[in-house]
């Protein structure tokens, strides 16, 4: 009579319930599978080929995290373009082509979920690198181009656009210590000595990586670049955190491609 009395009074199961509050949240998944991949990837032990195709899974993996964890966008985005490069060192060692790195301008972006003061933030360092890109450029330092140094400038100018704010770059900038030291500089972030243009481009990327860590998800209009229903927020926001982890990592993978250390203690500085 007990037993079937406490039965009686146990709440009743919810068919399929505990099944879902057993299911992984994308979050969850993208990091767990962005670990997965990138512990096969470095495993020496494996197969060169293995290594290489996990390395191909670890660069979108990770570039899920940094969309679906905003916590991890960081550590996402910086992992996605390290994944990047071992993708193509191995792809040099099997005798694969690979494209180079080439650097996202936020084409067909109509807006982003991100805070007005991030997306300014986010210009301004865009345009700081595109002029001293220019700079270089015009005195054939490095690996500067003037198609890089354009690429920078309209992200810049893409991104102040989206933002809404007050246009306040300065468009040109003090480079005296730039170009007394056009080959290598010391990083100040780390105090290593690295190629004085991939110096740059990691910057920029860091810069960014912060504003968009500093970003607002209030639905708050008026400081958004973007308004979004309650019902779509979530998403907007995810497609937009997706779209920025892209654009930083093009910045991150070429500074790595132009001889930044790829190591963590470098990258995670």
């Amino acid at each position: 009579m007990l037993v079937a009395s406490l039965t009686a009074c146990s709440a009743p199961r919810i068919a399929g319930r505990a099944e879902a509050e057993q299911q992984p949240s994308p979050c969850e998944k993208a990091y767990a599978d962005a670990t997965a991949n990138a512990d096969i990837m470095a495993d020496k032990s494996r197969h060169i080929v293995m290594r290489y195709l996990a390395a191909q899974e670890a660069v979108s993996d990770w570039a899920n995290t940094a969309a679906y964890c905003p916590a991890r966008f960081a550590d996402g985005t910086l992992r996605s373009a390290q994944a990047r490069h071992a993708v193509r060192l191995m792809a040099s060692r099997l005798a694969i082509d690979i494209a180079q790195p080439t650097l996202s301008r936020c084409d067909g972006i109509d807006s982003l979920d991100v805070d007005t003061d991030s997306l300014a933030a986010m210009a301004a360092a865009e345009d700081q690198v595109g002029f001293a890109m220019e700079v270089f450029a015009a005195r054939s330092f490095g690996h500067a181009t003037l198609d890089i140094s354009d690429r920078h400038k309209t992200t810049s100018q893409r991104l102040i656009s989206l933002s809404g704010a007050e246009d306040n770059r300065a468009k040109t900038y003090d480079v005296t210590q730039l170009l007394a030291n056009p080959n290598t500089i010391v990083d100040s972030a780390t105090g290593l000595y690295a190629p004085t243009d991939a110096v740059l481009e990691m910057n920029c990327a860091r810069s960014e990586i912060a504003a968009v860590a500093a970003s607002s998800t209030s639905s708050n209009a008026s400081t958004k670049s973007q308004t979004t229903s309650d019902d779509h927020s979530d998403d907007s926001r995810e497609q937009s955190l997706g779209m920025l982890a892209s654009m930083i990592a093009d910045r991150v993978d070429l500074a790595l491609d132009w001889g930044y250390p790829a190591f963590d203690e470098a990258l995670f500085a």
